[in-house]
């Protein structure tokens, strides 16, 4: 059994979509120079900071927020595409999507850092959303910073899988580890925080 971990480093200062806003801040308390101890608190963190879940709260009101998200630890099926609209034909041909995690491995994660990331990155469209929810998977992730395209006036694909129910992980990397083969199954678990609509999470593929 491996562990991979598909989770972005956070660190304080750390930018968040739409990349000119900042996502972490943090403040050191004590340090052992001086204390004898670390203490440490986070004066500011973005929801959708990093490697972050999205609930069905983020965009349907009454949908479920990220403590009330049912837990799984669903198959993994890992789909490589170079091409910047993510339609059907994206999905088609990768088996059976029913209960398993769709993990949309782009290779953007490279960007991270760029002006790029946040501006040009591959989208899915909505007819590829609908293609996924009619296919029942369970969860969606992409190594990018939104299944939209950049500055979508209305959020589709948002709008189309959290309405299903279905959970979107953003920000994902090295999903080119995966690609080597085995049976793997995602953990990506957002912290329990009764009203929130996502929150920053460790993914981790576990391969066996």
């Amino acid at each position: 059994m491996e562990l991979i971990d598909l989770t972005r480093t956070m660190q304080h200062g750390m930018e968040v979509y739409p990349g000119d806003v900042t996502g972490l801040a943090v403040e050191h308390l004590a340090e052992f120079t001086t204390a004898g101890y670390a203490l440490s608190r986070l004066t500011l963190l973005h929801a959708h900071c990093g490697t972050h879940f999205d609930s069905p709260r983020h965009f349907i009101e009454h949908g479920a927020d990220v403590s009330a998200v049912p837990l799984a630890f669903p198959a993994i099926t890992l789909v490589t595409t170079t091409t910047r609209e993510i339609d059907p034909d994206v999905f088609s041909s990768a088996g059976d999507l029913s209960g398993r995690a769709v993990l949309v491995h782009t290779g953007w994660d490279a960007e991270i850092g760029t002006s790029r990331y946040y501006r040009d990155y591959p989208y899915i469209t909505p007819a590829g959303a609908r293609f996924l929810m009619e296919h029942k998977i369970a969860l969606l992730g992409l190594d990018t910073p939104s299944p939209d395209p950049p500055d979508s006036p209305d959020y589709p694909v948002h709008h189309i899988l959290l309405g299903a129910g279905i959970p979107i992980v953003e920000g994902l990397v090295d999903l080119n580890r995966l690609i080597t083969g085995g049976d793997a199954r995602l953990i990506a678990f957002p912290l329990k925080i009764a009203g929130m609509e996502a929150t920053p999470i460790r993914a981790v593929a576990i391969v066996t």
